[in-house]
């Protein structure tokens, strides 16, 4: 019997131990996981740094998917509320489009008149029968055309016309259609017997601005037979139109000055030793610079800061911080009468803080409004409720007047100053800034204007009709802006003027159109159809007035 060991039992131990290893890997991989742990360099500075490694590069993954789910949370809160926006700017457009549909029917509804009868023939047996030369037509008159004409045609020497005269319509004529009308019915029922006036050419912002008079049409007198008629003189235009808009513009720069002088005088008083303004000077100025730049779009969210600069100016008017009176009247286009009763001065701090917040408001339109001009109408609106405060108020007439002297630096096409901008004489008579010795771009020029442009519209159109104060800058002055501005010769217009037009209409023609209803349609229509004919060929911002009309048209309102 063979005693034989196995062959195990005969191998040497590392072979054993080598047969034992092949034989368990899982045994081999825990002896090696045991003899790393219980390894010495289990705690050295590698250890941990790979270990610490290891964590950062897990937080960064981390971190990485976090950000990545809230930017697209983000951008899905983004397309969310443009997806809003769009809607409500659908509904807008549709509610506008509506109204525009209802003042369309309303206009062909005023444009529509009833013909009337022909008077009968005159007896035959009248001992002294009108010549036929001399009767007025019995034409009826019609509503007058949108279409508006700036210049009246003059009638011939030769054949003088037998139709009652029309006068010529007008850019700046604000009776309605019914009005007309009426005033035509009533001069067709006055006897015949009565001397016939020579109708005056409308006397309208538009012509004051240029200087002309349209040129009245000469009605031949009836007289007897055996006389012929009697001519009757054409009244000239007055000699006194011409300089009214450029003696406001001359008197503003007057103001402004008067302004520079008070700055200097007051400063200088507030840093007498003693002085109640010491100290105080500096910080109602920052604090009005802080909360106009707070101004911004929302209801209610313009309170706190409007709030802040009028207490600011209540202390002052109160002079509770003391300050010298000073006359007001070099700060005004006009003396105000007096009613009696009130004070002959006003505190100089109290000029001195209007004119740093009419600094600050038109800064902002300058800020804001160059990128965004909508941003403007909270400016417009704080300058509106500031100025028409009659605690802020000389003999019940607003102070506007620091303001407008700063908009009449800043944008002089408002004030009727035109100039060609390719030179630099124009450049500097338009507004345009310097940067060192060199000019502004174009684009900054521009960006300039619209804001200013925008900021005038927003502050010269508010409705103060459900208001118990009185409007410090009613909407006749941006007519007569407009008017200004479209009243320029051709070869005369600039950029900087289709620029500042263009921001005076973009977004303010629906208060526009309310305040003026007809007139407003046909001022737009000369505006956006017709001036931009007169700007240079080469000029953007006559490109963006013709866009403007497009937009325009897609919100139903038909220009052209």
């Amino acid at each position: 019997m063979d005693h034989r060991s196995p062959p195990l039992a005969r191998s040497s131990p590392l072979a054993r131990r080598s047969q034992s290893d092949l034989s368990s890997p899982g045994q081999n991989q825990q002896r090696s996981f045991l003899s790393r742990f219980l390894d010495e360099p289990r705690n050295s500075e590698y250890s941990h740094r790979d270990a610490l490694a290891a964590a950062r590069a897990e937080h960064e993954r981390v971190r990485e998917t976090a950000v990545r789910v809230y930017h697209l949370y983000e951008l899905q809160e983004e397309r969310n509320r443009i997806a809003e926006e769009e809607r409500k700017e659908r509904e807008r457009l549709r509610a506008e489009a509506e109204i525009a549909a209802e003042e369309r029917r309303l206009q062909e509804l005023r444009a529509k008149s009833i013909p009337k009868p022909a008077p009968l023939p005159p007896p035959p047996a009248s001992p002294a029968p009108a010549p036929t030369s001399t009767t007025p037509s019995t034409t009826p008159a019609h509503a007058p055309s949108l279409k508006l004409e700036t210049k009246a045609e003059a009638p011939s020497p030769a054949a003088p016309s037998v139709a009652t005269p029309q006068p010529a319509s007008s850019l700046l004529d604000n009776k309605t259609p019914q009005q007309q009308q009426q005033q035509q019915q009533q001069q067709q029922s006055e006897p015949s017997s009565a001397p016939p006036k020579q109708p005056e050419a409308p006397k309208t912002p538009f012509s004051l601005l240029n200087g002309t008079t349209p040129a009245p049409v000469p009605t031949p007198a009836p007289a007897p037979a055996a006389k012929p008629a009697a001519p009757v003189p054409t009244p000239g235009p007055p000699k006194e139109q011409q300089p009214i808009r450029s003696r406001t513009a001359e008197r503003y720069l007057q103001i402004h000055q008067e302004l520079k002088k008070l700055r200097k005088n007051i400063v200088t008083e507030s840093k007498v030793p003693g002085s109640p303004m010491k100290g105080k000077l500096g910080t109602f100025r920052r604090e009005i610079r802080v909360a106009i730049g707070q101004l911004t779009t929302g209801k209610g969210a313009n309170t706190q800061p409007i709030n802040k600069i009028t207490d600011i100016l209540r202390e002052a008017v109160q002079n509770k911080v003391a300050s010298p009176p000073i006359d007001p009247r070099p700060f005004m286009l006009e003396e105000p009468a007096s009613k009696g009763g009130e004070a002959a001065t006003m505190p100089a701090l109290f000029i001195y803080l209007l004119n740093v917040c009419a600094k600050g408001i038109v800064n902002q339109f300058i800020n804001e409004g160059g990128a965004n001009p909508k941003s403007t109408d909270p400016v417009g609106v704080f300058a509106a409720h500031i100025f028409s405060h009659k605690e802020f108020q000389w003999r019940g007439a607003p102070l506007v007047d620091i303001l407008m002297a700063k908009m009449r630096v800043s944008c002089p096409v408002l004030f009727g100053v035109r100039a060609d901008d390719k030179t630099h004489r124009g450049r500097a008579a338009l507004g345009w800034k310097k940067d060192g010795p060199a000019w502004v771009s174009e684009q900054s020029h521009n960006d300039r204007m619209t804001g200013l442009g925008a900021g005038f519209a927003s502050l010269s159109l508010r409705d103060f009709s459900k208001s118990s104060k009185s409007n410090p800058y009613p909407p006749t002055h941006y007519w007569m802006a407009l008017a200004a501005i479209v009243n320029t010769p051709a070869g005369q217009a600039s950029n900087t003027q289709c620029a500042v037009l263009r921001a005076m209409i973009d977004g303010h023609h629906q208060r526009f159109l309310n305040f003026y209803g007809n007139a407003a349609l046909a001022a737009l229509r000369l505006a956006l159809v017709d001036f931009p004919n007169k700007a240079p060929e080469s000029s953007p911002a006559a490109g963006s007035l013709r866009a403007l009309t497009e937009v325009l048209r897609g919100e139903g309102l038909l220009l052209s």
